[in-house]
């Protein structure tokens, strides 16, 4: 299940992401599907961003400002009082909140399916991409696991893996990602929104009557792998830790000190990151034919409907009148970031 949210503090993100939920909102009518229920699991509870430091008010404040240029214009700013009027169980500590409620959560996993079943394209399973093959700097096609695949277009959208199928180099860095899931919990509000704590990051939102939790530490650039190797200490860190999911939220203290490891499922997988953390969509520098969907920065659900009909807009007219998300705003010896700076 995959986050979804419009709230952002940049217009081109902003719009990015708005275009994206109203996909997600009309998912249904898109893809000619039963409209009587959301065949994605689509929940709008809303994301919460907190602080318990008083002082973050002028900043969240700009923030929403910015968001109303960008017209955004339902994010609300809430002090401490009016979170908890809202929603109890949260720590007497937060001063300053913003909150929409439009954003929220899908299953992914569901959306990928129903998305296949509708192309009406074909899909070949079991197949691997091992090289883009390239001649005269135009691209020719694929080599697979099954054989060539002719073709002067091709699409890199592998995700971790196109760093190293892209036969240019690309500013990105993988950086590992943990998610934990607990199962069902009496004890966990299942009516909750997404609750970042934006003093250290940690996260988490309701699941299935237990609950999705993550929290981006600092990592450094690896090789693409599937699937990751997860920190064992991880699930520790982010339910004990004093910085973790119980400091906005805490009866998350009070689960931990009974939870037993057969509660949790614990994964690991990898971000695409760029210098500016914002995806590579479009033409590739040096490589006729070749275009790149990717380097979404741990937002790609959140943003590939809105960046899909940006790149199907620059291949079928050849061009767009604005695209900011170009693989030309970075040269091409553009180092990839090397040690994380955590961005919500």
């Amino acid at each position: 299940a995959h986050c979804i949210r419009a709230q952002f503090g940049e217009p081109d993100n902003i719009a990015m992401m708005a275009e994206s939920l109203d996909f997600y909102e009309r998912f249904a009518e898109r893809c000619d599907l039963d409209q009587s229920h959301s065949p994605i699991g689509l929940r709008q509870q809303g994301y919460l961003f907190a602080s318990t430091k008083a002082a973050d008010r002028s900043a969240f404040s700009d923030r929403i400002e910015q968001q109303r240029r960008a017209n955004l214009d339902d994010v609300e700013l809430l002090d401490g009082d009016e979170v908890r009027r809202r929603w109890p169980w949260l720590s007497d500590e937060i001063r300053i909140a913003t909150f929409r409620q439009r954003d929220g959560w899908i299953e992914s996993h569901r959306a990928i399916e129903a998305m296949a079943a509708t192309a009406n394209v074909p899909i070949y399973l079991d197949v691997a991409v091992e090289r883009i093959r390239v001649a005269n700097d135009r691209a020719q096609g694929l080599e697979t696991n099954r054989g060539f695949i002719a073709s002067d277009t091709v699409i890199l959208a592998a995700g971790p893996f196109s760093r190293s199928l892209s036969p240019e180099p690309l500013p990105i860095a993988l950086w590992r990602r943990h998610r934990v899931i607990v199962g069902p919990n009496p004890n966990i509000p299942q009516d909750g929104p997404v609750t970042i704590d934006a003093n250290t990051g940690a996260h988490w939102r309701p699941h299935q009557g237990g609950a999705l939790l993550a929290w981006a530490q600092p990592e450094r650039d690896v090789e693409a792998v599937w699937p990751g190797e997860p920190d064992p200490g991880f699930p520790d860190l982010i339910l004990r830790g004093t910085n973790g999911v119980g400091r906005l939220a805490p009866f998350w203290l009070e689960i931990a000190r009974t939870m037993h490891l057969g509660d949790i499922q614990l994964t690991a997988g990898q971000y695409t990151m760029t210098p500016d953390h914002r995806p590579l969509i479009g033409p590739a520098a040096a490589t006729e034919g070749l275009y790149l969907h990717t380097g979404y920065s741990g937002h790609g659900i959140m943003g590939s409907p809105s960046g899909a009909r940006l790149l199907a807009d620059i291949i079928v007219d050849g061009r767009v009148d604005v695209n900011p998300f170009s693989p030309s705003r970075f040269s091409g010896d553009t180092p990839p970031p090397d040690v994380e700076e955590v961005v919500l």
